[in-house]
This record gives C-alpha cells, structure tokens and sequence, in this order.
C-alpha cells in the first residue's frame, strides 16, 4: 500500500515536472498572464467605444441575432442610390437594408456571442459613464487576442525552438500595438488570428515528410494535405473577417508553399490558392445578387477620399457620376502617393515595435539553418509591399491590417538576438537573462506609457452614448434619422440611420422617394469643420446644411421645423415635432 502511494506521488511529481502537467502548468499561467494583461490595458484606456467600424459591426451583429440575416441600421446615401438603380420603380427600402460593405465571419462571431449573453437593449440613455453594450465587442476581440498570442507561441516553436516561442509570445502580449487594435473592438484581432493559424497550417503542410518517402496515396501525402486544406480554410476565414488581413495571410502561405522543398510545389501552392476561394464563392453570389458586385460596395473606397470625391463626399452623394477609367486612374494615384508620405511619417502604424522591429530587419542579413525559417521570411516582404499598396489605395483605415505582419516578426526578431547572444560567448551567466529582460521591458515601455495614469477620457467629441441614446429614443422604432454619425445611434439607439447626404437635395430625394426621415442629428464631425472651407463659402462642401443650422435659412418646405441645442452648442437636433 505504502509502495503504491510512494510511486504515484513520484509520477505525480514527474509530470508535474517533466510530463504533461508541466505543460498545462505553463497553459495556465499564460492564460492569467493574457487575462491580466487585457484587463489592466482595458480598465486603463477604455471609456467606450470610439471606431466607427466597431460600432458598425456591432450593431450588424446584433441584428443578425435577432434576425438571422446581415442587415444593417447604418445606410449611406451612395447605396441607397445604387440598389435604387437596380430596382424596378427604381426605390429602395432603407429600413432592413442589406449590409454589402463588411465581410460576414465577425458579425456572425460577435452575434453568437451576444446570444450566449444576452442582447443588448439600444435606445435607452443611462447615466453610466460607459454603456454597458460596449464592454462585449471589445471582450470577444480581447479573447481573440489571447488565442493569437498562443499561435505565435507555437508559430516561434515550430520554426525555431521554445525559447523562441515562449519570448515572442510573452513580448506580443506585452505590445502597445497588440492591445491597441484589440480595444477598438472591431474584427481585426479574430482576423489576425485566423490569418496567423493559416500562416501556421501552411509550414505545416510545407514541410518534408518524416523520412523523405515517396509521396503517394498511401504514403505521406496526407500530411500534406490536411494542412494543406486547413490552412486554405483559415486563409479563406480571415479573408471573410478582413478582407485586407485575409489577402495578406493568403500571399504568405502561397508563397511558402510554392517555394518549399516538396515534389512539384507550386502545383500545391494553385491548390491551396483554389481550395481558399472555394468557401468565398457563396458570400461573392450573395453579393452579386443583390448589387452587382462580388465585393459589395468595398470598392467605392477607392475613390473615396480623392480630388474627385473629398473626404466622405462619395458616400454622401445619393445619384454620384462616377467618373471615366483615365480619371479615376489619376486621382486614385494621387491619394496613394499623398496616402504613402503620411504612412512613412507615421512608420506605418508599427512604429512602437521598436527594438524587435530592427532585429526583424536586420534578420534578413542572417542565413538561418532551417529551409522553412529561411523562406517564409521572404515571403512576408511581397505580401507586406501588396498590404501597403492596399492601404494607400484604400486609405488609413486598412493600414490596420499590417498588424498581422507584427506577430509573424517578432520569432524571427528574437532568433536574431538569441544568435546574436550566442555569438558574444560573455562569460557572465547572467548576461543573456538581463540582455532578454532588458528587451523585454523596451519592447513594453510603449505600453507602459498608456497604462500609467492619467486615464484616457471619453470618446466625446463626437461619441457619448448618453447624447446618442437620448437623442434616438425621441424616435420610434420604424421611424428614421440622418445624421453625421450614423454607426453611433445605429449601435446605441438601434434606429435606422443615413448618413447625413452631401447636400440638403439628396435629404429631399430621400425622404420623398425612399424613407421619411423624422430627425437629423448634426454633431461636432459637421459643425467643427473649417467656417469658410467646409461651411460658409456657397462652394463649400456643407454650405446647404450651413445655411439650415448656423444661419437659420430653412426652406418653406423642409420638414424638420422645430430645433435644440445639445452639449451646449455642440450639437443641433431638427424634428418634424417637439419630441423633447
């Protein structure tokens, strides 16, 4: 009895040492340290949620609960004039209005989440300093956080060794930039993460066989691939969360595969290619189906923000002439050249990488022993020009996605320095440690800087849910209003919202051919704009709605007769009624 107690408490000992329990010793203390980590950076930076795209996928999310389809409560004028065309009477509805600017993997997450929970229940103004309906979005990205940090914990092992993992993993969670993106909200971190499984599921399937055998049906063929179709699957995911992540994930692998040491590898990289636009094919048929275009109306980003349409000017204009190829050609040029010269000053949004980011650069000076730690390197430098390009075209907002290329340096950045390590053979013992802890706390000083007091304050102006919930519960709920910040009162007050059209003529095509609008909601993002440039010079962008709230010019027949000031005078409600 004795003898069998003595020898389970020494396997219990082993494993706890060697064994399995080891492992799930370290599973456990690296999910507290992800855990403390998004709670520390959470309760020090978030006031609520402060990007439009966040608020726009929320509030997608949480009709798609409730009723199992991708419409959205935000509407642009430019879609509604868009669908209008292809309708017969040449109207369109705006309320259920079908969402054809968001790819659908992050709606679905983020509704299966508020299902697990419960619904949020917009259009009701609290007085709590942070709207309660903001904590789920930021929580689900936060957990897709974690589980990223996990892939490049394994990503750093497979292609070099643990110790690699283990640094990488601990310095991704200890980035700025890491929690940064994950507080919007928004889908970027499930992107990341589906596109870093993809990444993983391709060195996977790149690598040799065990033993170098022949590859055949009974063979090890299926080693290949099962990797093979699950990083095309993953690939395919993170395209469906981010379309720019997804491209990027996409271009990585395809690479990889295509230079790999297999029997005939760029057949296998048009296999994976193939396999990964397979499970596109039904989202691209819905889009075409309802406006023409596999992408929706991604696209009209291109020109958004141009000479020809500035600023939101395109997204605003109900019946917009787009213009010949030749045209949009050269403006589109011009933003890209504008749109670079401001990444370069910024760094490209990756800025705070700082001490890794130059050891991933000056990696590419070293030749690495192992095939698949030398080529995947490569392969991220014409993904990462595609994913600039992309962002320059597109504009700031898909600069974000470079995000992705963040985890996938940082193993090589630490094998670098390892190297670099054993090669100055200091005879000190304590030297390596105090070199990896010196780097670490650089690579966390950014963070540092944004968790030390004082806290960051409300995303006022222009989002306070407050303002918004009071402002959308004068409506009832098949009733609609314009307004500068329709992703905002479509999240909190859960009312189908236009964005304010360009001129006061697209609010008449609207409200007498489409929807009746029962309020406009102008905010700081309209008033605060330059007098002269933006709002008194009759050529100004918004001098008809100059003249409606600052200079009290309404015409006889607008219907939105009776006025207030809210926040002071920073914001101007119009209603058909006194609804106060």
């Amino acid at each position: 009895m004795a003898l069998a107690f003595e020898t389970g408490m020494q396997n219990l000992v082993y494993q706890m040492d060697q064994g399995s329990g080891r492992k799930v010793i370290h599973a456990v203390l690296f999910a507290l340290f992800a855990f403390a980590m998004a709670a520390l950076y959470t309760f020090t930076n978030f006031q609520g949620l402060r990007d439009a795209r966040a608020m726009e996928e929320a509030q997608l999310a949480r009709n798609f609960a409730q009723r199992g389809r991708l419409v959205t409560q935000c509407v642009r004028p430019f879609e509604i004039g868009r669908l209008a065309e292809r309708s017969p009477d040449g109207t369109t509805a705006v309320r259920e209005h079908p969402d054809l600017g968001h790819p659908p993997v992050w709606p679905a997450l983020l509704a299966g989440a508020f299902k697990l929970v419960g619904l949020p229940e917009p259009g009701t103004p609290t007085t709590a300093y942070v709207s309660g309906m903001d904590y789920l979005p930021v929580a689900a990205s936060h957990f897709f956080t974690a589980l990223a940090a996990i892939l490049v914990w394994l990503l750093g092992g497979k292609l070099f060794d643990q110790r690699v993992g283990v640094l990488a993993a601990s310095s991704f969670l200890l980035s700025d930039l890491v929690w940064r993106g994950s507080l919007l909200g928004s889908d970027l971190s499930a992107a990341v993460f589906f596109a870093l499984a993809a990444v993983y599921a391709g060195v996977w399937a790149a690598e040799l066989p065990p033993g170098g055998g022949p590859e055949t049906e009974q063979g090890p063929v299926g080693r290949w691939l099962i990797p093979l179709g699950l990083a095309a699957l993953l690939a395919a995911t993170a395209f469906l969360t981010r379309y720019a992540v997804g491209i990027a994930a996409w271009i990585v692998v395809f690479l990889h595969v295509g230079v790999s040491r297999r029997r005939q590898p760029w057949t296998k990289a048009i296999l994976f290619a193939a396999l990964a636009v397979l499970p596109v094919v039904p989202w691209m048929a819905r889009n075409v189906a309802l406006c023409g275009r596999p992408f929706g109306f991604v696209v009209r980003e291109l020109l958004a923000d141009t000479t020809l349409f500035p600023g939101d000017a395109l997204a605003r204009s109900l019946s917009a002439e787009l213009p010949d190829v030749a045209s949009a050609f050269y403006a589109l040029q011009i933003k890209a050249v504008a749109n670079l010269r401001t990444f370069f000053a910024q760094g490209f949004g990756l800025a705070s990488g700082g001490i890794l980011l130059a050891l991933f650069g000056a990696m590419y000076l070293h030749r690495f022993v192992r095939h698949a730690s030398r080529t995947l390197r490569w392969c991220l430098l014409p993904a990462g020009a595609i994913a600039i390009l992309n962002a320059a075209a597109f504009g700031a907002e898909s600069l974000r996605a470079l995000v992705v290329f963040w985890p996938l340096a940082l193993p090589y950045g630490w094998a670098f320095f390892l190297v670099l390590l054993d090669r100055l053979q200091f005879e000190m013992r304590a030297f390596a440690s105090a070199a990896i802890t010196a780097v670490l706390l650089l690579t966390a000083l950014p963070l540092l800087a944004h968790v030390l007091p004082p806290r960051s304050g409300l995303p006022y102006p222009p989002y306070f849910h407050s303002y918004v919930g009071w402002v959308t519960a004068m409506l009832e709920p098949d009733e609609c209003l314009t307004t500068d910040i329709p992703w905002a009162t479509a999240w909190y007050g859960g009312r189908t919202s236009i964005l304010l059209p360009r001129d006061i003529d697209g609010f008449y095509q609207i409200a007498e051919k489409h929807q009746r609008i029962s309020l406009a909601y102008f905010t700081t993002v309209t008033r605060d704009k330059p007098w002269v440039r933006g709002l008194s010079d009759p050529t100004a962008p918004e001098y008809t709605w100059y003249q409606v709230f600052a200079a009290g010019k309404v015409p006889g027949n607008f219907p939105l007769t009776h006025g207030r000031f809210l926040a002071g005078s920073d914001q101007l409600i119009l209603a058909d009624r006194q609804r106060w």
